[in-house]
């Protein structure tokens, strides 16, 4: 019998599960370690991946034929859309404006992510970009629910401060039934996940890159 795509994600998610030590900018900021400096440089970056991802889930979106597919990138376009004001809310907790966001020069390694999310926008079969995503979403979802703790132990952040964070600290069990029920669909129709499982592994080595070069610069 086929693998059905529960547990394909299963096998996708065991072997991309983090380990510690490798996300040094959760980590410093979980030990109550990270300077405003390097917070700032977080909000500043995740400015905007969170805006040019909203624009390559618009594109996915776009180029997907299934209206289940095209509704599940709506939906993750819709949602960073909708965690933006709430990322303004957090900056400004951790100090950092609108004048500051738009004089802001981004690091390149932190902007590999999300210029390869925008690659995969244009260029990978959607279903592929499903998988790779849902494959990520748990581990991601615990840097966020680390963060959120963190920033409200050692830097006082309150609970509005912290809902962009807290927002993504739990998996969306909507959007997983959507994505689960579209590649389950496209397995009966001979999709196999073998690219999926090699854009889940980049994503995630991308995603690293972001988080551990916010902390390579700092002294």
């Amino acid at each position: 019998m086929a693998d059905s795509a529960r547990q394909i994600l299963a096998e996708m998610r065991s072997e991309l599960a983090p380990v510690a030590g490798e996300n040094t900018f959760v980590e410093l900021v979980a030990a109550g370690g990270a300077s405003q400096e390097t917070l700032h440089r977080y909000a500043n970056e995740e400015h905007l991946i969170f805006t040019s991802d909203w624009g390559s889930y618009l594109s996915l979106a776009g180029r997907s034929t299934a209206p289940d597919t095209r509704q599940f990138f709506m939906g993750l376009a819709l949602g960073e859309a909708m965690g933006l004001p709430g990322l303004a809310v957090l900056s400004a907790a951790l100090g950092v404006d609108e004048d500051a966001r738009r004089t802001y020069e981004p690091m390149p390694l932190c902007q590999a992510y999300p210029a390869y999310t925008a690659w995969l926008s244009l260029n990978a079969d959607p279903a592929d970009v499903v998988a790779a995503l849902l494959a990520n979403f748990p581990g991601w979802c615990g840097y966020f629910a680390t963060l959120a703790g963190a920033l409200r132990k050692h830097h006082g952040l309150d609970d509005q401060a912290c809902a962009f964070l807290d927002g993504l600290s739990t998996p969306n069990p909507q959007l997983e039934a959507q994505g689960i029920a579209i590649l389950d669909q496209r397995l009966s129709e001979g999709w196999t996940p073998g690219t999926a499982r090699r854009y889940a592994r980049y994503m995630r080595t991308y995603d690293l890159l972001f988080w551990n070069s916010l902390v390579e610069t700092t002294a």
